[in-house]
């Protein structure tokens, strides 16, 4: 019993270590939009293709998740988290030199993006799956809080180098800081031996199998909306918020705020899942985003109700991911986990992108934002239904007619 205590307190203090050192990539994620004019000054080079490099990081990070759970599943997680460490302090490095675009492109574009995109939730999902049983939630909500952390404590540190060193060097400097913690995480992933890959060691469903169940598609919609609905925030809150009369350090404060609460949220959502075994909460953590949306609709320029608004949005913003990698791993096992999430993961940058493109068109029509805050709230409550009847139990695989062995098995 005691040694089972100390191995699994040593797993806890691995995930912190984890999470601390992918919060610390997460810097990278927000560092250009830090220095975007210092940039362009220096390089000489429009908004649209400054704008570019970060949309083609983005869309790597997006679209790469299916192939970084495959690698996870395939090789190891130690080795995925590695080398995306090292493609992203390499990118930030090239960057940091860069003269032209296109040495720019591919520090900032290619191997940032294909950095951060191994440094994803997709990397955690099947690690925290082998490690936890009884916390897994909120193990997976802790490794959540890797980008939130990341805005709230790296960036403010990276814009004092900035202040002090300039641009290149804040990237060089979190470049070589990078590179240096790859050692790190190789250790820490390392504990309890890389995941099992023998069908004797580890059951589950098959990819193909995973796909051709109703819950798959079901939290597939809620990745959907949820990056829907992150798009409109990320881009319009701050222009709304300002439109309608408040100063804009009270719009900024107020996304700021999201951050915050979404630690917050990914704890408490993640503490109730591990003890209810349902997709209640995962649909009250849809319910409350779409909630968060209607009070954007009610307040108008009232302070204290936009700060409101944006702290219901907040406490569910980080939660969705935890929750839906934990049903993963209880419905699908972890056979195949890596690739399964990853493939479900991408669904989220999709909605983002549409969610952005959406808000803007139907502002251009409209002439505001009240149509875009509409159906972002009614795609609240709509995922919030899809996902509810997600049965945790029996496996779907097994309903599928797919024989399975039992969900867990013990972390080695």
């Amino acid at each position: 019993m005691e040694q089972a205590h100390r191995s699994q307190m040593g797993a806890w203090l691995a995930l912190m270590g984890v999470t601390a050192i992918m919060a610390t990539a997460a810097g990278g994620r927000f560092l250009v939009g830090l220095v975007f004019p210092d940039m362009q000054r220096d390089l000489q080079v429009s908004h649209a293709a400054l704008g570019s490099v970060v949309s083609l990081s983005v869309l790597i990070v997006g679209f790469a998740q299916p192939v970084v759970g495959w690698l996870v599943d395939t090789l190891s997680a130690r080795v995925v988290a590695c080398g995306g460490l090292v493609s992203l302090g390499l990118g930030l490095l090239i960057g940091s030199r860069a003269s032209s675009l296109l040495v720019l492109t591919v520090g900032l574009g290619v191997l940032a993006g294909v950095g951060l995109a191994s440094l994803s939730p997709t990397l955690l999902t099947p690690v925290v799956a082998a490690w936890f049983e009884r916390s897994r939630t909120t193990a997976l909500s802790l490794a959540a809080t890797a980008n939130p952390a990341g805005q709230a404590l790296v960036v403010p540190l990276l814009a004092t180098i900035v202040a002090v060193l300039g641009w290149r060097d804040a990237f060089g400097v979190l470049g070589l800081a990078l590179l240096s913690l790859a050692p790190v995480a190789f250790v820490l992933l390392r504990r309890r031996g890389t995941l099992q890959r023998s069908a004797g060691d580890v059951s589950g469903c098959s990819v193909r199998d995973a796909l051709r169940t109703p819950a798959w598609w079901q939290l597939g919609f809620g990745f959907f909306v949820c990056g829907f609905t992150m798009g409109w925030v990320m881009t319009y809150f701050v222009d709304y918020a300002t439109r309608l009369g408040a100063s804009h350090t009270l719009a900024a404060t107020g996304l700021s705020l999201t951050g915050w609460a979404s630690i917050a949220g990914a704890f408490a959502t993640g503490w109730w899942l591990d003890r209810s075994g349902s997709s209640l909460p995962l649909s009250t953590v849809y319910a409350l985003r779409g909630i968060g949306f209607v009070l954007l609709l009610l307040v108008g320029s009232n302070a204290v109700g936009l700060l409101v608004a944006a702290l219901v949005i907040g406490f569910s913003w980080s939660a969705t991911t935890p929750l839906t990698s934990s049903l993963c791993a209880t419905l699908y096992g972890r056979r195949r986990l890596g690739t399964i999430f990853g493939i479900l993961f991408a669904i989220m940058p999709i909605g983002t992108a549409a969610g952005s493109a959406l808000g803007g068109a139907l502002f251009d029509w409209s002439g505001s934002y009240t149509w875009s805050i509409a159906i972002s709230a009614l795609a609240g409550i709509a995922a919030a239904l899809v996902v509810l009847p997600v049965r945790v139990a029996p496996r779907p695989c097994v309903v599928a007619g797919v024989p399975s062995e039992p969900t867990y098995s013990p972390a080695r």
